[in-house]
């Protein structure tokens, strides 16, 4: 029984001693930690804010090395891999063909980096240098690769538009020189018969891994309608006939079809039409016949059509 009590008293004796090991042992490293130390540091660049005119080809430098001064808790809390840095290009400097950014200017954007508790103590001192290669813009049309089918009794509202019709693509040279348009995506509508809003993927040159583009997408709209139709008699006008001579077409009246909105038909007259035939236009005046064009129409309507395109005539002498 006594040997069991001094076993147990042991143990508790090692426990004891091993806690308090612990608490000085932990007690001296957090003393560590608050002292001051320098330690050499290597950082990763990231050059950012590339001017839009230039591409970046080559750097002269791809990490810095650097020696630091902070305490425990700073280093334990930076870490032990590799930092990246950013070294900003928008106070990119040139001297005749070259560019470049000097020690001073990139050493105060890495400190302005680091916490306010770590002091840069030294830093590689060499000035970055940098090729690039120029860059140009170029306007390009886009060109739809689109077929809309109507349902019967269907007309679409002008012409359906691409918003935006254009982009600006800007890269090399010997890339973008062989550009001439940007296609869409092809799109196929068929049976239309409500109005049109869709967004198109443009087909980019995937081979051109230097350029880039404004727009990806355009939108394609239009406005789809059912139509109503009307047909006006409208005379025929002969127009530069001689002096002195009368002329008579057959038919005097000739017909004009107009399809569009119900609302813009209904406020139509024949007078709102013109149909002429030039006597000048004749090549051999043994010709007896005329062709007709349609001098005057209105705007409201989507489709005019002359439902005769040629008259046959007589002169008469006055």
């Amino acid at each position: 029984m006594i040997d069991i009590i001094k076993k147990g008293l042991n143990k508790r004796k090692v426990k004891l001693f091993l806690v308090f090991l612990l608490c000085s042992g932990l007690a001296w490293f957090i003393s560590n930690l608050g002292e001051q130390y320098t330690n050499n540091a290597t950082f990763d660049i990231y050059y950012g804010s590339t001017p839009d005119s230039l591409l970046l080809n080559s750097v002269s430098k791809r990490n810095i090395k650097v020696r630091l001064r902070a305490s425990g808790f700073q280093f334990l809390m930076f870490g032990f891999k590799n930092k990246t840095v950013v070294v900003d290009l928008s106070q990119l400097e040139k001297k005749g063909p070259k560019y470049f950014v000097s020690p001073s200017t990139y050493r105060s954007q890495i400190e302005n980096q680091l916490s306010k508790f770590i002091r840069v103590e030294d830093m590689d001192r060499d000035t970055l240098f940098f090729n690039f290669q120029r860059l140009y813009k170029k306007k390009l049309p886009v060109l739809p690769k689109v077929t809309i089918d109507l349902e019967q009794n269907y007309l679409m509202d002008n012409n359906y538009t691409l918003l935006p019709d254009s982009i600006t693509v800007m890269g090399p040279k010997s890339e973008i020189d062989t550009l001439t348009g940007i296609a869409t995506q092809t799109l196929v509508l068929p049976h239309t018969t409500n109005d049109i809003s869709e967004k198109l993927k443009l087909n980019l040159p995937p081979n051109l891994k230097n350029t880039k583009y404004s727009h990806h997408n355009v939108t394609l709209s239009a406005k789809i309608f059912k139509f109503s139709e009307k047909v006006f008699k409208v005379p025929v006008e002969v127009v530069n006939v001689p002096e002195g001579v009368g002329i008579r077409t057959f038919p005097e009246i000739v017909s004009v079809l107009c399809r569009g909105r119900l609302s813009a038909i209904k406020e139509l007259a024949e007078s709102d039409f013109v149909v002429t035939a030039n006597y000048s236009s004749l090549r051999d005046k043994n010709e007896n016949v005329l062709d007709l064009k349609l001098t005057k129409k209105p705007d409201s309507v989507n489709v005019v059509q002359l439902r005769e395109n040629k008259v046959e005539f007589i002169l008469k002498r006055q």
